[in-house]
């Protein structure tokens, strides 16, 4: 039978082309903007690292240029006029050394504002004169501070360069910390600033003279204090002024999320209503009031067990309840080392905590999303490539790292929550809302596009249905474009996207499910890129259910995508393995398993009612105690009480006096 040509859209001419383009020229050059960075030739600053791990954060390049006393400036000037050149930065040493004209005229650009220009490393031996000239007369000098244990970083409000940064206060250490001192003419903008008290000092500022914006920023003694510090909010100071400027640089044409997501998780719980403190219906209201969602870690054992009345919330309210796969039996750390429990037996109840919860979706109609969360801590890597190998979609926990595992030398690996460095599948960390989720924590996760992931247990709410509205508000105020989903949804968009030379996009993804968002307003071609380490086996390749073309290329898969305006095309990279769930039993098989089971229910829904069970039980959870440690600690609490009392009753016993004989009385 015959189409006519009437029948086929524009949309389809589309995706039909793209897809001759992938399958015609798989390899694509590379597009990207460049950051230029002038330096002595006498030596290599520490400032250069730092901007070049900025820069790499962002995707772009770092193109040195080494000048010496007294050389002409070509070479600076070639670098600076380049088209790719989308941000430079001079360390201050060098300052005296180049002509301030006629970098200025290698930075003019006539279709826009000119290329925005940082000086790095200034300190007090720089000369005054030299400092006026190339802020613009708007800085004087730059002096030390005297350390005080009262000093913060705070970040001032600017336009277009702090954005969810602004007015944040992070405490910090510093050993006498530069500071800019200003004119007083207040033209300057302050970036970051150290606070002592009510006083501020400078040591980030923004000074702009037309089309041009300088960026002046203060060499710190911060680097010594944090520089091997593994968590965020340090390693983000550590480079902050570079990463600052190099956003404000690239813009589009540096990497990028699409959205800024958030999401809240409470392990444990079955659907029942309460369970615990955890009050499905109040915890509906407080959603819908302060705007977060809530994923339930589901033990897949309980897939049985869930109550209608809380299966229909979930069922009507998709947009504020999820589920996720927490463990399998949950019997403590039943993925853990191997001499503990060998990895074929993890292996085992990976697939049966599937087959558990498909059975879950069966009875109850509530899709899950294939995320799995360990219960107490993450596995080894090898059960993180058994994870990938049975299409889960990621695992996230309180660390990315495996156990016994040793995190990357990559400094970048902080500044993200997702790490492809494990059997090459998505650990995601997250952070616990049991303690101070701090401000600093939010919003240096928001600047930089990372999802944000909180976690509790149901005592959470021990105090209040309303345990966790502060937190959620508190984000939704840093950023309110923040959208709460599912951790699947997530998972789903984990991706980073810049701008090429040719209109088009570079796509690096961390998941082998997304779904990329052309929100451009105009068709383009995705270069998606994703690394792709492990012994796995490619299976398959789908665009929206149909084959893809790809290629595979030093750990690394490339894929070509046609995505119309305002369209949205999802991608799946599925693994060849031998399981099939309708082999695997879902029942439960230990009366070990079911007895510790019945406790954990009976320690969350009765025991956390008492003070004292709720102390205990956040011991537990801190300490990750064993169900046999908790067991033997009962028993010996139960003893010494037992001994207790004996000694109390001997006592009592030995301090009666001793019984007389009364007379009888005479019988009137």
């Amino acid at each position: 039978m015959l189409i006519s040509f009437e029948k086929f859209t524009v949309r389809r001419l589309f995706v039909v082309s793209a897809m001759l383009i992938s399958m015609l020229a798989p390899e694509s050059r590379c597009y990207g903007a460049d950051i230029v960075f002038i330096r002595s030739n006498r030596g290599i600053p520490a400032e250069q690292e730092e901007l070049r791990e900025a820069a790499s954060f962002y995707g772009l390049g770092l193109r040195v240029v080494a000048v010496s006393l007294g050389a002409n400036n070509l070479s600076i000037r070639k670098a600076v006029e380049q088209k790719e050149t989308a941000g430079v930065a001079i360390d201050a040493n060098v300052l005296s050394t180049i002509s301030g004209v006629d970098l200025r005229r290698a930075l003019h650009r006539t279709e826009n504002n000119d290329v925005p220009l940082l000086i790095m490393g200034i300190g007090p031996d720089l000369s005054p004169a030299l400092l006026k000239t190339w802020s613009d007369a708007r800085m004087t000098r730059c002096t030390r501070h005297e350390s005080s244990s009262r000093l913060k970083y705070t970040f001032g409000s600017v336009e277009g360069v702090t954005r969810q940064l602004s007015n944040l206060d992070i405490p910090v250490s510093f050993l006498g910390p530069s500071y800019l001192a200003l004119d007083g003419n207040d033209k300057a903008q302050q970036i970051m600033s150290v606070r002592d008290g009510s006083k501020t000092f400078p040591v980030f500022a923004e000074s702009t003279s037309g089309r041009q914006a300088v960026f002046l920023t203060c060499a710190t003694s911060i680097g010594s204090k944090v520089a091997d510090s593994q968590d965020l909010v340090s390693s983000f100071l550590r480079i902050a002024p570079g990463l600052i400027f190099i956003r404000y640089c690239a813009g589009e044409r540096g990497w990028h999320s699409l959205h800024y997501y958030a999401n809240f998780t409470i392990d444990d719980p079955w659907l029942r209503q309460p369970y615990g403190y955890a009050d499905y219906k109040g915890l509906l209201g407080e959603m819908e009031k302060h705007n977060f969602h809530t994923t339930i870690a589901f033990i897949p054992w309980n897939y049985a067990r869930s109550e209608p009345e809380v299966v229909s919330l979930f069922q009507h309210h998709p947009d504020r309840f999820s589920i996720a796969v927490h463990g399998n039996d949950h019997d403590h750390k039943e993925f853990t080392d191997y001499r503990s429990k060998s990895l074929a037996l993890q292996v085992a109840d990976l697939k049966q905590a599937l087959a558990r919860m498909e059975r879950f979706q069966t009875l109850t109609g509530i899709e899950y999303d294939k995320v799995m969360v360990f219960p107490h801590s993450i596995a080894p890597e090898q059960t993180l490539g058994a994870l990938k190998t049975y299409n889960y979609l990621a695992t996230i926990n309180s660390s990315n790292v495996p156990q016994n595992a040793v995190r990357p030398t990559d400094p970048l690996e902080v500044l993200r929550p997702v790490t492809l460095s494990f059997a090459g599948f998505p650990s995601i960390s997250r952070y616990s809302a049991e303690v101070t989720v701090t401000s600093g924590y939010i919003a240096i996760s928001q600047f930089l596009g990372n999802s944000l992931f909180l976690y509790a247990h149901s005592n959470l709410f021990s105090k209040g249905i309303g345990a966790f509205d502060h937190v959620a508000d508190e984000v939704n105020e840093l950023e309110p474009a923040t959208e709460w989903r599912s951790l699947g949804e997530i998972v789903r968009h984990l991706y980073v996207v810049k701008l090429r030379d040719d209109a088009n996009y570079d796509v690096m993804a961390f998941s082998s499910n997304i779904c990329i968002e052309n929100r451009v307003g105009r068709n383009a071609t995705y270069y998606v890129q994703k690394q792709e380490t492990g012994e796995q086996t490619i299976s398959s390749v789908t665009l929206n259910g149909k084959v893809l073309p790809y290629t595979l290329q030093e750990r690394q898969i490339h894929l070509t995508v046609a995505v119309p305006a305002g369209g949205t095309s999802c991608i799946a990279i599925q693994y060849a393995n031998e399981m099939r769930l309708g082999s695997i039993s879902a029942e439960h098989d230990s009366v070990v398993v079911y007895l510790l089971r019945m406790g954990s229910d009976f320690r969350d829904i009765y025991l956390a009612k008492f003070g004292v069970g709720l102390a205990a039980i956040r011991i537990y959870n801190k300490y990750e105690l064993k169900p046999v440690d908790v067991v033997g600690c009962l028993l010996l609490l139960l003893a010494a009480m037992i001994y207790i009392g004996w000694r109390l009753l001997a006592s009592l016993r030995r301090r009666s006096p001793p019984s007389q004989d009364r007379p009888c009385s005479p019988v009137s």
